[in-house]
């Protein structure tokens, strides 16, 4: 940090001012300083990477961060389909329907073009040594394990093609004996990588060690992005030092050149971590763990995570089936083992009771007809009396509701009703209240709550005014909530990759017409 003075970045002379974004070089005049910006420009960060005992190397902010600021946007190390991967066109990512294959290596593409993508042509010649032929002949959403070797080959040979890229990659975290510590993970990494690159593929590039470390770097470290309209990883180096916590203070987003950016979404303070989460914020307690240790090797123990309320949203809380009107909660929410009881009448109930109950409600809520919203309806009423109003999967089911009301073809806004209007209003000031305690500032959540929230107010006004049910001057107190609202919506959303370059006037101007505003 910049207090205690140094020499300056120019001429080594004794220096006090420093540069005051990253506060990290010190400079003995502002000639000086002016000097060396060309070079310093690109080093010029608002943090530095420092250890912590649990975080490892993490972020932490050198200045006050203003809520909305830029902390970094960088390019991926690698890009390449997830561990389990539908196939997908090597050459760009795009979904395949099995009409091209590569003439090389046999890998379906989406047209011969992508045989020379710059994506493809490195792990081309390598593929195309297979010892039998590559057999891919579905092209549904199944994974096929043949796409589970592509991103740790296109790593491996960063060596060659760009090492500096490689070292980068190799100075990550691995967490291969944890990795190892899961039996399951340990075979699927060993069959499906490992063994299918040196025994089949016949690739002598890497040791078998060294193949399976690198699995482990992208297990820890990437990021799921979108491409070509197909989730797939990328690794952001930078980005990847950011600590999780399950109450970030910062969002990313992906362009379509693959660059990540991130973005501060509340103020963050000097000296504070710099956090992003490696799970769904919606998700609650029992979720985020369990998936925090099965894809990051890591068990939370945040403020959030260790409150039985989650910060008083009870998206982990049941309703008490023995004096109906107690919340039950953990006894102990960082104790996946500990019993949960109600704080009114005592009843227990077994931890993995709970935990059994969360993955036949996450099914069902899955299962659900997607073409109407009457099965969401009737969920929220079936389990009124077992799950708190704040649940997870209430509040699942009530953000589908909000995005349905008005928004799916069905169900446009001048066909709601009065009671399902007042409902998405109702749903989305829950929400917001969420997204306020959980991701709160110029988070995605609460960007497209308020955009969902301020529609449904102008629409609940339009119909009450025209039955006249209030007045004109109790419609302009509706129009401008929903204004403050959409200035506000504008403002999050106006940097989201679809927003962009028109993206977000084309969206007000369909709901202007729909409105009809």
């Amino acid at each position: 940090m910049a207090e205690g003075g140094g020499s300056c970045e120019v001429c080594n002379k004794p220096a006090r001012q420093f540069c005051s974004s990253c506060r990290g070089v010190f400079y003995c005049s502002r000639e000086c300083q002016k000097h060396d910006w060309k070079n310093h420009k690109g080093r010029c960060k608002p943090y530095v990477i420092l250890k912590h005992p649990v975080y490892g190397r993490h972020l932490v902010a050198t200045r006050d961060i203003r809520a909305g600021e830029v902390l970094l946007k960088e390019a991926p190390l690698v890009v390449g389909p997830k561990q389990k991967s539908h196939p997908v066109c090597l050459g760009c990512h795009k979904r395949v329907d099995g009409t091209t294959f590569c003439p090389a290596c046999h890998y379906p593409l989406c047209s011969s073009a992508c045989h020379y993508s710059s994506f493809h042509k490195d792990e081309c010649g390598v593929l195309a040594k297979a010892s039998g032929k590559i057999k891919i002949d579905k092209f549904d959403s199944t994974a096929h394990p043949a796409y589970e070797c592509i991103t740790p080959l296109r790593c491996l040979l960063l060596r060659h093609t760009d090492p500096r890229k490689w070292q980068m990659l190799s100075d990550l975290q691995d967490n291969v004996e944890n990795i190892k510590n899961n039996s399951e993970m340990e075979g699927i990494i060993q069959r499906n990588t490992v063994d299918f690159l040196k025994n089949f593929i016949e690739y002598e590039g890497a040791e078998g060690s060294e193949v399976f470390r690198v699995c482990g770097i992208l297990l820890t470290n990437s990021f799921e992005v979108k491409h070509n309209g197909q989730r797939v990883r990328g690794v952001y180096p930078q980005a990847a030092m950011c600590a999780h916590d399950c109450r970030p203070n910062t969002k990313h987003h992906v362009d379509q050149d693959l660059n990540l950016t991130i973005r501060a979404t509340v103020v963050i303070r000097k000296g504070a971590s710099i956090t992003t989460t490696y799970t769904n914020t919606l998700w609650n307690t029992l979720q985020r763990r369990k998936q925090l240790k099965l894809s990051k090797y890591f068990l939370c123990g945040c403020r959030r995570c260790s409150d039985p309320s989650e910060l008083s949203t009870h998206l982990s809380t049941l309703l008490c089936s023995e004096c109906s009107v107690g919340h039950v909660q953990s006894t102990a929410p960082l104790d996946s083992n500990a019993p949960w009881a109600c704080l009114k009448c005592g009843h227990q109930v077994q931890a993995r009771t709970v935990d059994w109950g969360d993955q036949m409600l996450y099914k069902e809520l899955r299962g659900v007809d997607q073409s109407t919203v009457r099965t969401l309806e009737d969920f929220l009423r079936h389990y009124q009396k077992a799950l708190h109003p704040g649940h997870r999967f209430f509040v699942e089911a009530k953000f589908a509701l909000i995005k349905y009301y008005g928004n799916h073809p069905n169900y446009r806004y001048r066909d709601l009703s009065r009671e399902q209007l007042e409902r998405k209003v109702e749903y989305s000031r829950e929400l917001l209240g969420l997204a306020d305690t959980i991701d709160p500032g110029l988070s995605l959540l609460r960007g497209t709550v308020l955009f969902e929230l301020q529609a449904a107010l102008v629409a609940l006004s339009k119909m009450l005014l025209s039955n006249d049910v209030i007045t004109k001057d109790g419609s302009q107190d509706y129009m401008t909530e929903a204004v403050r609202y959409l200035k506000e919506a504008t403002e999050i959303l106006k940097h989201e990759p679809e927003m962009e370059n028109g993206g977000l006037d084309a969206k007000l101007k369909v709901l202007s017409e729909e409105l009809e505003i």
